[in-house]
């Protein structure tokens, strides 16, 4: 190229070459800086880490306005202290009212189908006890008044792995293990 197209385009080359070292001192600059923020703000995130005290949380009083004395406890959301029971409540109640000695063994009474599972503490050991067999007898009851089928399996407890204790596969059952008619 010649004349003043070609002194145009020397003229831009050699003014980028000036500029690109300051670009590197900027951009190396900038990726220091930054580096920089992210060290001061992990060094703020590890206790006792910036050598000085954390600062120590404060209870405010939001209607007041003023700080809390240290010692009080925070106020807890409202709400149910405990959690709803699971499963069927009214079977529970049932039990409460029926066979109020062993209605203390159930823990959970919960449908699967047409099936009612009676949860226990108690052992797998029971199978075919009169207590397990009590406990059926009282829920084929339950099913029976409610115009249920009455199918019923009473488990063991959660560390046995819920074996079944007693069952009732129909009207003519009576709840002990292995005598299905």
């Amino acid at each position: 190229m010649k004349g003043r197209h070609a002194r145009a385009l020397a003229g831009a080359a050699t003014m980028a070459a000036g500029r690109r070292p300051s670009l590197a001192l900027v951009g190396a600059a900038g990726l220091g800086l930054t580096l920089a923020t992210v060290l001061l703000a992990v060094a703020a995130l590890i206790p006792g880490g910036s050598g000085g005290a954390a600062p120590r949380a404060a209870t405010v009083n939001v209607l007041g306005g003023q700080a809390m004395p240290a010692h009080a406890e925070p106020v807890r959301p409202m709400g149910p202290v405990r959690p709803a029971e699971r499963g069927d409540q009214a079977a529970r109640a049932f039990y409460t009212a029926h066979d109020p000695l062993r209605a203390r063994h159930v823990t959970e009474v919960v449908w699967t189908g047409p099936m009612l599972r009676v949860y226990t503490d108690l052992p797998a050991a029971d199978a075919d006890s009169k207590t397990a067999i009590a406990l059926c007898e009282t829920a084929a009851k339950y099913l029976t008044q409610r115009d249920h089928i009455p199918v019923v399996f009473v488990h063991a407890d959660k560390a046995a792995g819920y074996p079944v204790l007693a069952n009732k596969m129909d009207a003519s059952d009576d709840c002990r293990l292995g005598r299905v008619p």
